[in-house]
């Protein structure tokens, strides 16, 4: 049988003997399946059991110390209660008494290959993960896929099922195998690679620092010298050579787009779908710095959901301290796999939330990432990107509709925080512009304005990304918002137009100016001549304004000298008339006592017109009949317009003194 244990040899009809295993796994026996004698054998690892050998001698170890400690590790766990190795086979935590007990359940060793399933999150979570190392998966235990497994154990199955996708279609087509063919080590030589890693490591990683570049060089040497890496180390090296050739031309533009194809063949394959590891997750960070560097923004926030799609798949960002052994099965680094883990999942979290932000798409959050974990490098700035992208509010179009006011405080929290937030790299001073603008068009959207000085240090921001936009150009380090911020900047000082932001875009013009001369292609002309449009039109309409105000300047300055000459003829021709008296003729000409006293004056006029006769109310001025009124005239008398006009003796009440009005 081919899960005995007797190592006779068969004769064969042809007369060759057939050498059958000599030892076979207890699974295998059970369910009386072909056993290679391996640990763990391949049935076992194909169908996810646990593979044990209940003898004391392991058939592939070199160690027999090391297999009979396994070994008898294994059996007493099999003394000490079925249930317990049936639930841990099955994946699914027996519900845990104590603390004390999950913990030392956890640190317990385990034989290598063994394919537990493991619980990542503390026991009183109700809502516990399950994570498969064998099959590098991570679900809910609420999943269709968790859920047969329970039952089994609910039944109280000696065998209950494994976590698998029972039934998730109808199985008529198989599933598509690895077709990626392209030989990445014939196509470039060692020397390339180990330039593309110096470049790498000394532009690209302390500013997305989440790869050990010790371990990748000393693997992509071994990949190079006859001892090959799998499928996913090559999308790894692939997308590190793609970036140090677009920052450094080391490679030409064929060859480079050639390399970046085959990191891209492997990731989109389907054996890579389904058997995504660390290096996976790693490659697609890469690629989507080289997407959001090279094409549009749909695909680059695609491409920046399918690494967060990945993330939660392999759980990296739940757990965080797996044993040992799932960190050699997941392919994760023995020492310091904290650290790593918790980079690639800040890095990847940080990218998303930028281009969502400033696309204006939703995002795939999974919370901020423990930064205790992450251990303090010479000459990295990762921690400042992550510090920069934790300042901003949650995206959600269900708040501005909401309550805008609660909304504009968040945004104004944010934008407060985000300017306080120091950076010590360039392209950090271009990202700290983009989201401050970014907080600008959110802040506009809410019609609630927005104070001066929230305006004066969004000017600032990005005003200081200026001089670092021109340094990374002149270090030939096309960022990809070395052009994008210093065009939004322009379009945000345009959009506040007030006299300092006017002020400031003759310099942003002439930075966006000095990129594009630089650079020499179509994105950077294109946002050069649409910048001009902008600040062409924008002088278009100063001018209309401009003349609009002289029109009526004019017509103002028109209607006072008007109005001032028609004034002075008015008192001219009512004053000879005010001095006569009843009979038409002039008091002043022969009486010598007459002065120009105007209490007599008044007095007489006083005394000699009737009681029943009303002098003439006086010409009003042009701007009463036109209805323009010259307010800003600084001759107008304002105490004359708002006091009564004066009483005539006709209508002062009988039996009253005068001189009171």
């Amino acid at each position: 049988m081919a899960g005995g244990d007797s190592s006779a040899p068969t004769i064969a009809p042809s007369g060759y003997m057939r050498q059958r295993s000599r030892y076979a796994c207890a699974p295998c026996r059970q369910r009386k399946r072909k056993c290679d004698g391996t640990f763990p054998c391949s049935t076992c690892t194909g169908y996810g059991y646990e593979c044990q050998y209940s003898g004391n001698v392991h058939p592939e170890s070199s160690s027999s110390s090391a297999i009979a400690q396994a070994s008898q590790q294994t059996t007493s766990t099999s003394t000490t209660g079925n249930s317990k190795r049936k639930a841990l086979t099955a994946g699914l935590d027996e519900p845990a008494t104590s603390p004390a007990t999950s913990t030392s359940h956890r640190s317990r060793p385990t034989p290598p290959g063994a394919l537990h399933v493991l619980s990542d999150e503390p026991t009183s979570h109700k809502d516990r993960g399950v994570l498969v190392p064998s099959k590098f998966r991570y679900m809910s235990k609420h999943s269709s896929v968790a859920f047969p497994q329970w039952v089994g154990k609910n039944l109280q199955s000696i065998n209950p099922p494994r976590v698998h996708s029972f039934a998730y279609n109808t199985g008529i087509r198989r599933e598509l195998p690895y077709s990626v063919t392209f030989d990445l080590q014939k196509y470039i030589t060692w020397a390339e690679v180990h330039d593309s890693l110096d470049i790498y490591a000394s532009v690209i990683n302390p500013v997305f620092g989440f790869v050990d570049i010790d371990d990748l060089r000393q693997r992509s040497h071994d990949h190079w010298h006859e001892r090959k890496q799998d499928s996913n180390f090559e999308a790894l090296i692939s997308g590190v050579i793609g970036l140090a050739s677009l920052f450094s031309k080391l490679l030409c533009e064929g060859r480079e787009l050639r390399i970046i194809q085959h990191a891209k063949d492997i990731l989109d394959d389907p054996h890579t779908l389904r058997f995504p590891r660390l290096e996976t997750i790693s490659a697609c960070i890469l690629r989507t710095i080289y997407i959001r560097s090279t094409s549009r923004p749909g695909s680059a926030w695609l491409y920046s959901c399918t690494t967060m799609h990945f993330i939660e798949a392999i759980g990296i960002y739940r757990e965080l301290e797996a044993p040992p052994e799932i960190n050699s099965i997941m392919n994760r680094p023995p020492n310091g796999s904290k650290d790593i883990l918790a980079r690639v999942a800040m890095v990847a979290r940080c990218l998303h939330i930028i281009i969502s932000y400033e696309h204006g798409r939703s995002m795939a959050d999974m919370g901020p990432v423990s930064e205790h974990h992450i251990t303090k490098r010479s000459g990295d700035f990762t921690l400042q990107l992550n510090a920069l992208v934790n300042t901003l509010p949650s995206d959600d179009d269900n708040k501005d509709s909401q309550d805008q006011a609660a909304r504009k405080g968040e945004l104004s929290l944010a934008l407060r925080n985000l300017i306080a937030t120091p950076t010590d790299h360039e392209f950090f001073s271009l990202i700290k512009g983009d989201l401050c603008f970014c907080i600008y068009r959110r802040l506009r959207l809410l019609d609630l304005g927005i104070r001066q000085e929230q305006l004066t240090q969004i000017i600032q921001a990005g005003k200081a990304a200026l001089p670092a936009a021109r340094i990374l150009i002149l270090r030939n380090h096309p960022w990809w918002n070395t052009v994008g911020t210093v065009f939004q900047y322009i379009c945000v000082l345009l959009a506040i137009d007030s006299s300092e932001s006017l002020a400031e875009i003759p310099e942003a013009m002439e930075t966006l100016e000095t990129i594009a001369k630089h650079l020499k292609t179509h994105l950077a002309d294109e946002a050069m001549s649409t910048a001009k449009l902008l600040v062409r039109s924008m002088a278009e309409k100063k001018k209309k304004e401009t003349a609009i105000l002289e029109k009526t300047t004019g017509k103002i300055d028109r209607n006072y000298t008007t109005t001032s000459s028609s004034s002075t003829n008015n008192i001219a021709a009512h004053k000879p008339n005010a001095m006569q008296g009843s009979n038409g003729i002039n008091n002043n000409s022969n009486n010598p006592h007459d002065t120009h006293d105007d209490s007599n004056s008044t007095s007489l006029m006083h005394a000699t017109t009737p009681m029943n006769v009303v002098p003439p109310p006086p010409t009003p001025p042009l701007e009463w009949t036109t209805g323009l009124l010259d307010f800003m005239d600084p001759l107008w008398n304002w105490d004359a317009f708002f006091q009564p006009p004066p009483l005539t003796s006709s209508q002062i009440p009988p039996f009253t003194d005068a001189s009171y009005y």
